[in-house]
């Protein structure tokens, strides 16, 4: 099976009518009415152009994802904010995704990595999902400012990890049932649990926590914040490194990374771009407003198609290719992060996570084949339950 056809299962395991629509809409261009949806936005420039002009298109409203994020995570959760408030918000806690604190955090875990590279080496089958996983969990961790228990903290990375995406799945396009919300409900408790001690004792210098003990919040007023952050710090990261290694491997292009790592940063670029790891978001138009020559009424829900901006033939020649020599369009200004006063806090820290688990592979493991692979069903990011990798450099078909 073509690596097209491995992202198209895990796209249609993950958001089976999104991605449908998603297909429908790349041939109405630049934006199709959708009756009962709204307005789907396929077009990178009026994409770039909503996102950036927050004044005029709200991230709140009915049918908005910030509806939900209050309901699940509580008022204060910065996805759910707009306006003076969060600017003020983002501004306080820019330390904490800071770039050189990105790099400290990432260096102090570069020995997991060597770790499971020389597992790889010595002929061991390696769950790269599963690993990436309590990886992004631990970094999550060292973010927020808090410690797991003692000998145990592959198994509390991994719960962080799983109670993070099972609060996500009510981030969908669709209102959730009450059932849904019953099952965030529980995570959302677990992962206050796993806070609530750590938000009672002094914090490592810049991490979230001391910054909210800085800004003088308490813990149920900090907990949505401190939800959105293991939220935004793990998913991420453990969908995209396993379908970007999977791609390098599906493609041909993991031998083209090991014999040019110079090329990893593109290599970062071109996989996001290619995977668009959170396949869309949605906006709310406030009043009446023209963009791109398109009159847009208020209160229109705007479902805007991050997957189907980053196939924008105007900005990505061929691109429906995965070409890790693609060099990087400015103009694109890395839509899969979103735009504007909303784009991605983890920017600059998942940029770097990317990065380094890629060139520690190419430098410690000159070939991978992929053994064996199951896709997640119904997750907020399309993503491998299971990656099973060794060190063989052969090929094999999905199972």
């Amino acid at each position: 099976m073509s690596y097209t056809r491995h992202e198209e299962a895990l796209n249609f395991a993950a958001h089976p009518l999104l991605w449908a629509l998603a297909r429908m809409a790349r041939h109405r261009r630049p934006c199709w009415r959708v009756p009962g949806l709204g307005v789907v936005v396929s077009d990178a420039r009026m994409a770039r152009e909503i996102l950036s002009r927050d004044t005029e298109f709200t991230k709140n409203g009915p049918g908005s994802f910030a509806s939900v994020i209050s309901e699940g995570l509580g008022d204060m959760a910065l996805g759910n904010m707009d306006g003076a408030k969060h600017r003020e918000l983002r501004y306080a806690l820019a330390e904490v995704l800071a770039p050189e604190r990105a790099e400290s955090i990432i260096r102090e875990r570069r020995t997991d990595l060597y770790t499971m590279c020389d597992s790889l080496r010595r002929g061991s089958i390696v769950d790269i999902a599963r690993f990436t996983r309590g990886w992004a969990g631990r970094i999550a961790f060292d973010v927020i400012g808090a410690r797991p228990p003692a000998g145990e903290e592959d198994a509390a990375s991994q719960e962080l990890v799983r109670r993070s995406a099972g609060l996500s799945s009510i981030l969908g396009f669709r209102k959730p049932s009450a059932g849904a919300m019953r099952k965030a409900a529980v995570d959302r408790d677990a992962l206050a649990e796993f806070f609530r001690d750590a938000y009672r004792q002094p914090a490592p210098p810049r991490s979230l926590i001391a910054v909210l003990h800085d800004l003088q919040l308490d813990f149920e007023s900090a907990l949505g914040l401190l939800l959105i952050y293991a939220i935004g710090g793990t998913l991420t990261l453990s969908a995209a490194l396993p379908r970007i290694l999977a791609l390098l491997i599906d493609s041909g292009s993991y031998r083209e990374l090991v014999r040019n790592p110079a090329l990893t940063s593109q290599v970062v670029d071109e996989g996001l771009r290619f995977t668009t790891p959170l396949p869309g978001t949605v906006r709310i138009v406030r009043k009446p407003v023209v963009v791109d020559g398109i009159a847009l009424a208020a209160s229109t829900r705007l479902i805007i198609l991050t997957c189907n901006m980053a196939r924008d033939p105007e900005y990505f020649e061929n691109a429906n290719r995965f070409e890790i020599s693609r060099v990087y369009n400015s103009r694109a200004g890395r839509l899969w992060y979103g735009a504007g006063v909303h784009r991605c806090a983890g920017f600059s820290l998942a940029q770097r996570e990317l990065k380094e688990a890629l060139s520690v592979f190419a430098a410690r493991v000159p070939s991978l084949r992929i053994t064996d692979r199951r896709v997640t069903f119904g997750a907020l990011l399309p993503a491998y339950r299971e990656l099973l990798i060794d060190s063989s450099g052969a090929m094999h078909e999905w199972r």
